[in-house]
């Protein structure tokens, strides 16, 4: 299995068949999650099975700044980390989060060093 830095979680996969099948409703994201353990002891980014519901590490759940539709079936999440927030930590996993709490998506990436006088811009694209 090649290796995934970004994936769609059980949950949300299995939410988006009940609606399609049932015709039930998705949960709406509301806050993207920040943590510094998605890299092993070389700095690689760790592969994710798609079940996870917790980062290895986390450091702080924001509420998103909003979203745009890129294209039919795109959505991109952003959220802004403010120059005092997470200020020298390393940030190398993300995640959104919907309005129950679960996580919808999850992404490991190379570490990005937060300075204390720059704001972090984070998006996430949601492809169906």
């Amino acid at each position: 299995m090649a290796e995934q830095l970004t994936v769609t979680t059980l949950y949300a996969r299995q939410q988006m068949a009940k609606a399609r099948a049932e015709g039930g409703t998705l949960t709406k994201i509301v806050k993207m999650a920040f943590g510094n353990g998605g890299t092993n002891d070389t700095g690689e980014p760790i592969s994710l099975q798609g079940t996870e519901q917790a980062l290895k590490n986390e450091l702080l759940q924001k509420d998103i700044d909003g979203f745009v539709f890129m294209e039919p079936a795109k959505v991109r999440y952003t959220c802004t980390l403010e120059e005092s927030e997470l200020a020298g930590e390393i940030i190398n996993e993300l995640a959104l989060v919907d309005e129950n709490g679960k996580f919808t998506a999850v992404r490991t990436m190379t570490d990005k060093h937060k300075d204390g006088d720059i704001e972090f811009v984070f998006e996430i694209d949601d492809i169906y």
